[in-house]
This record gives structure tokens, sequence and C-alpha cells, in this order.
């Protein structure tokens, strides 16, 4: 019965992902202008829009960079982050859900098959301030997608106080500078966006520069424990 209802289950999310990914690519939603233009239509309903498709596209891997950017285009600095950061908490927390309780079986083979550095570096440190330094680290990091982290935290049994917290501050720093460039890309090419780009550059060789000896701390510290 066990292994029915698991079956079941990977029948019901596969079918739901595979329905959703054909739904985003009719609708063109992976596209820049095509989601500027669905809240340009919607403007009085734009805020909600664009966090609920926040809160969904991610799930079936729509790259949150673009969401953000047409986000900063479309309602400016502040507000883009405001709305983008409640649709990350909505969105991180439904795909660790999933992950944890829906299809657990499916993305923990899928993990453990295509991921299993990443699978086994977040299943030996996920509790108290190693987990947090790691998930922190891990979200400073451009090498680790968004939703994929999710999903893995999930499986792993990544205790979600320390998951979440850990998330919404590593996302931060990315998510103003993507919000940034799409704010300052309204006018076209300008000096402004030229410093928007800048700035990100900037931010992601050092971040990327700081993670990657954190993280490659975490990695001595298991051997040292071994």
């Amino acid at each position: 019965m066990d292994k029915k209802i698991k079956l079941i289950k990977i029948i019901i999310f596969s079918v739901l992902m595979i329905c959703m990914i054909i739904f985003i690519r009719l609708h063109n939603l992976t596209n820049l202008n095509q989601l500027k233009e669905i809240l340009i239509e919607n403007k009085l309903n734009a805020p909600i829009i664009y966090i609920l498709l926040f809160s969904i596209l991610p799930t079936f891997f729509v790259t949150v960079t673009i969401l953000a950017i047409a986000a900063g285009a479309m309602f400016g600095f502040i507000n883009a982050s405001i709305y983008t950061f409640i649709g990350a908490f909505i969105n991180s927390s439904l795909t660790y859900l999933i992950s944890k309780y829906v299809a657990y079986d499916y993305i923990n083979d899928l993990a453990l098959t295509k991921y299993p550095d990443l699978y086994f570096k977040l299943k030996n440190k996920m509790q108290g301030s190693e987990g947090f330094i790691l998930m922190l680290t891990m979200r400073l990091l451009p090498m680790f997608p968004f939703t994929l982290l999710n999903y893995v935290s999930g499986v792993v049994g990544f205790e979600y106080k320390i998951f979440i917290t850990s998330s919404l501050i590593g996302i931060i720093p990315g998510m103003l500078c993507y919000v940034n460039i799409g704010a300052n890309a309204i006018n076209g090419f300008s000096k402004e966006l030229v410093i928007a780009i800048s700035i990100f550059l900037a931010f992601s060789l050092t971040t990327s520069l700081i993670a990657k000896k954190l993280y490659k701390k975490t990695d001595s510290d298991n051997t040292k424990n071994i």
C-alpha cells in the first residue's frame, strides 16, 4: 500500500510539473518583456499578481532574476524589493514543504542521483549555527540555484526555522541588486543603469569570494570531525 501511495504521489507531482512547464512556455512567462506586459495590463492588481507569480513560478524553475528585474522596472526600487521579499518567503516555504511532504520520494531520489554533493553537505550540517551559516553562504553564491536549494533542504530534513531565516537574509543583497537593475533599466541604457550593473558585478565578485571561503571552511571542519 505504501509503495502504491508513493507511486501515485510521484505520478501526480510529475504530471503537475509537466503541465505547469507547458503552461509557462505557452504563455512565455520566462520572458522579461512578457512579464512586464502582464503587470502593465493589470496595473491595479499588479502587486498581488507579481507576488503570486513569484510565489509560484520559481517552483517550476523559472529564474528569480527575471522576476526581480521585471518588478524593479514596474514598481520602482522600494516597492519591488518589498514585493519580491514577500514572494521569496512564500515560494521558499512552498517548495520546502512540497519536497518534505508531497514529493519527498521523487525529489529525494533525484537529488541523490544528480546532486549528491549538495545533498550530503546539507544533510551533514542542517542544524544550529552550522546549518544557518551553510545556508546563508549558499544563498550568497550564484552557483546554487534558488529553487534547487529549497527542494533539497526539504528532503534532507533541514530545520525550517534555520532554513527560512538564513535563506531570507542571504537573498537580500542579490535581490536588491536585481531590483535596482530593473528600476534603472526603464529609461534604456543610461549612466544609472551602468552604475546598477557595476554594483551587481562588484557584489557578485565580493560575495562569491567571501562565500567560497566560508563554504571551504565547512568542508575543512567536516574533515576534522571525521
